[in-house]
């Protein structure tokens, strides 16, 4: 399946992301580039993104920049793709809100959804007035896809985190451990929705995943997921949902770059229709 175009071939940019793209959106020109070693150019409004292999104007932008450290370079890409008008798949403005895990999760608090409980300091002096009973989990900075995330399970291994994150000038957030049975995302793109439960080796249910599985959406966290779409503008977003024993769902976090590991072929081709309506509209 490839979408078709009678128009002159037109340059999509994938930047970072899957390598697959190229087959998928076979009709267009396919550029794939990694933002950390690009530079971005605007020159009389028009849009140039250049690394060492060459210089391209993009007539649409896939961005897919997903667990790296995020950096300013990131967020300037952002607005000079807004200043421009290149159609982008998330709109520069929806990538913006989430660029930040702090605003991530304050947008979702806004909406009354069920976020885990967490605490968070500017520096790590402040970490002995935080007072929670073991075993909790320490994330630091901004970073996602598990990084930079640590359980902590007792008093030893909290003092040799502590003496470790003094060196780190970004700032922590601390959150309770969840016993969790079934760890879910849920995908929304445009209005259709998906449902998976993953599990991992470890602790972590989305580092080294060994099992995937698709089951119908339950319409509540549609009716969730959906709330949370139109507020931010998303074409695309997930949720990551922690689920207890007892039933009880702990929204972790939203995902505006989500990965489509272990879901169907199906989210690609509607991910590849979304950005070429905008770029052929």
């Amino acid at each position: 399946m490839v979408y078709e175009s009678n128009k002159t071939m037109k340059t999509i940019l994938v930047v970072n992301g899957e390598k697959y793209w190229k087959d998928i959106l076979s009709a267009y020109n396919v550029v794939q580039k990694s933002i950390q070693h690009t530079s971005w150019i605007l020159k009389s409004g028009k849009l140039h993104v250049a690394d060492a292999e060459s210089v391209v104007q993009p007539d649409a932008i896939l961005w897919r920049v997903g667990a790296i450290k995020p950096t300013e370079l990131q967020r300037t890409a952002l607005n000079l793709i807004e200043l421009s008008g290149v159609p982008c798949v998330n709109s520069p403005a929806t990538l913006k809100i989430g660029y930040d895990r702090l605003s991530m999760l304050a947008t979702i608090k806004s909406l009354g959804l069920p976020v885990i409980d967490f605490n968070v300091v500017t520096k790590s002096t402040h970490l002995k007035n935080i007072k929670m009973e073991f075993p909790f989990v320490v994330k630091v900075g901004n970073y996602h896809g598990g990084y930079g995330k640590v359980l902590v399970e007792d008093a030893e291994k909290w003092q040799d985190i502590k003496d470790l994150l003094f060196v780190t000038d970004y700032y922590i957030t601390i959150e309770p451990y969840i016993r969790y049975v079934r760890d879910i995302r849920y995908i929304a793109i445009n209005d259709k929705v998906w449902a998976m439960s993953r599990k991992g080796k470890f602790w972590k249910a989305n580092i080294e995943t060994t099992d995937f599985e698709e089951f119908d959406p339950e319409e509540s966290l549609v009716n969730d997921l959906k709330r949370l779409q139109n507020d931010i503008g998303a074409d695309i977003i997930a949720i990551d949902i922690l689920e207890e024993e007892n039933g009880k769902l702990h929204i972790v976090e939203y995902n505006d770059i989500p990965g489509l590991s272990g879901f169907t072929d199906e989210l690609k081709y509607e991910l590849a229709a979304v950005l070429t309506r905008a770029l052929e509209h």
